[in-house]
């Protein structure tokens, strides 16, 4: 059996696709799947699925989505009884716990392939790069895409979209140290105008694209760069920005502009 939060909600086997249909009933098991093996309090689970003020009503319900998401479960052929079932999605004290093992869920396969990569040493940099690109390849789009998110799922989300952009640095920092500008150039166009006045996203791009010989390119992206900064945050480039802006007019040797390795994903 594979959950995924990675993108769109999914639940898989060998059967096929089982997802709940009822948009609430999914917004409860994507906070479980987030919280996985880990007691989600009834209050979580209210504040999540109706906001601040739940109607008197919101026990009760909340109770018969826990019960559909159990019988889900029982008509997995991995799961295969309504007591497997109750087992894996239970009442603990004054909450709930979903039950995943690690491989069967999308996100802490993330998280462990990150954090064999952090394990290794800088000299291992081809090895990091696969576990990394590994890593990403997890992501098919935003995560929870297709689920209404509340005030305790939304956080959660914009939590591992930082951690999943952070990654991706990472993993390009990797290829770059392998001399491979050339090959992250595509990802990096993306990701500099998803996210125009990202200064270390930028500084790699600039470095890349000196690095290949694009330097009118590099000075453009720059540019770029400086005019969003000034437009949508009122502030001029950091001092990381001049230095390599100052190498490429200079034509020196192409910097290395390369982050720290990202911290433990958590």
């Amino acid at each position: 059996m594979k959950f995924g939060v990675l993108g769109g909600l999914s639940v898989r086997d060998a059967g096929g696709d089982h997802l709940p249909t009822a948009p609430k009933q999914r917004q409860l098991l994507a906070l479980l799947l987030l919280h996985a093996n880990h007691v989600v309090p009834v209050r979580v689970c209210l504040a999540e699925i109706w906001g601040e003020d739940p109607p008197p009503s919101a026990g009760t319900t909340l109770q018969t989505y826990v019960m559909h998401l159990r019988r889900l479960l029982a008509r997995l052929p991995s799961v295969g009884s309504r007591e497997a079932a109750h087992d894996r999605l239970r009442m603990s004290g004054s909450g709930y716990v979903l039950r995943v093992a690690p491989q069967e869920l999308d996100l802490t396969c993330f998280q462990e392939l990150v954090a064999r990569a952090g394990r290794l040493p800088a000299s291992e940099a081809g090895a990091a790069s696969r576990l990394l690109g590994e890593a990403m390849e997890l992501w098919s789009r935003p995560m929870l895409a297709d689920v209404r998110t509340g005030p305790v799922l939304q956080p959660a989300v914009i939590h591992w979209e930082q951690r999943r952009l952070a990654v991706h640095e990472e993993y390009l920092d990797t290829r770059l140290r392998l001399g491979c500008p050339r090959d992250v150039l595509p990802e990096l166009a993306v990701l500099t105008r998803r996210h125009p006045t990202h200064e270390p996203l930028h500084t790699r791009y600039m470095s890349a694209l000196y690095a290949v010989g694009r330097t009118g390119d590099a000075l453009d992206a720059c540019a770029r760069l400086t005019r969003r900064l000034a437009e949508d945050l009122g502030v001029a480039p950091s001092p990381a920005v001049d230095r390599i802006r100052a190498v490429i007019r200079a034509g020196g040797p192409a910097p290395r502009v390369l982050g720290p390795r990202p911290a433990p994903v958590s």
